[in-house]
């Protein structure tokens, strides 16, 4: 018998495939079927990866398997926005100002600064990660009736954001492992994987961006956004070496986590940790291997922490 759950992901993804490119589908389906990958992951591995394969570790395999690495209590801590958020501004770090907190039935209390700010809001759950149930807002007055969970209410920040991986061997000091700049594609949903981005990798040393890589479009490389023509390729990313340095500081104050993606908006005032997470994607992780920017292999790191963890649990 098929449990119920893998019977639904299988009618889901024996669906989706059909969007893909004829003559392919059935090669995706079977990567699916392999790899527990969903049909964009596994389309966009075998599209852009070298030498085209199965997906190794696909989103639901990595946070079960990237949770059980390191300290609890640390995966914990970073996957409450809020905690997350007073840990990092104790710490000196610049992090979204906090305009109120939304209780689920209790609303939004009355002295929140939230109702006072000026501008437009961005509202994001408590806990969560990729975006879910994150939105813009006009104002307070405009926060829906049927919030369902704590929600943060910060104002709306302008910039491009910047992924910041950051890694650690068991007991060492952490390091920058890899980096690209994400700016959402006109009229497209950012949280389409496929379509909302051009994720563009940055030289972790030098501070440069390589080429734009648009997920919807595999062979080509964007030397220059499509839709205003701002260069890319060669071009130095402002405050990087500032944000490269706020991300460390913050990885210093996780010293049992391995691996840990920061987004970081670059905004005029300076970059800004808008928050971290240690399940990320792995396609995303390791985005700059596309472009030889000479990041090391992540496996032996996660290696060596499977074995503390082992040793730790025995």
């Amino acid at each position: 018998m098929i449990p119920l759950a893998r019977l639904a992901w299988l009618v889901a993804c024996a669906g989706h495939v059909w969007s893909y490119p004829p003559g392919r589908t059935l090669r995706l389906f079977l990567d699916c079927l392999q790899s527990g990958a969903r049909p964009n992951e596994a389309w966009i591995w075998r599209q852009f990866f070298s030498p085209p394969g199965v997906h190794p570790l696909p989103g639901r395999a990595a946070g079960r398997f990237l949770s059980t690495l390191g300290a609890a209590a640390e995966h914990s801590l970073l996957s409450d926005k809020l905690t997350t958020g007073e840990m990092l501004r104790r710490a000196g770090l610049a992090v979204p100002t906090l305009l109120g907190v939304i209780r689920p039935g209790t609303g939004l209390p009355a002295d929140a600064p939230a109702w006072t700010h000026p501008g437009q809001l961005f509202i994001k759950p408590r806990h969560g990660s990729g975006g879910r149930g994150a939105r813009v807002i006009q104002d307070a007055a405009s926060i829906p009736a049927d919030v369902s969970r704590d929600t943060l209410v910060q104002p709306l920040l302008s910039g491009p954001v910047l992924r910041l991986t950051t890694a650690r061997n068991p007991g060492q000091a952490p390091f920058l492992h890899s980096a690209f700049l994400a700016f959402d594609v006109p009229g497209e949903n950012p949280r389409n994987f496929i379509r909302g981005q051009i994720r563009v990798p940055v030289h972790p040393r030098t501070a440069l961006m390589g080429a734009g890589i648009w997920f919807l479009h595999p062979g080509i490389d964007y030397v220059a956004l499509p839709w205003n023509k701002a260069p890319l390729a060669g071009g130095p990313v402002p405050d990087f070496l500032r944000a490269a340095e706020m991300a460390l500081q913050a990885m210093v104050l996780l010293p049992g986590l391995p691996l840990v993606n920061w987004d970081l908006m670059l905004t005029p005032e300076g970059p800004v940790i808008l928050e971290g997470n240690t399940c990320g994607d792995w396609i995303l992780t390791n985005l700059s291997a596309l472009q030889e920017l000479d990041t090391p292999r992540l496996e032996p790191l996660l290696r060596r922490w499977a074995a503390a963890s082992a040793e730790t649990a025995s």
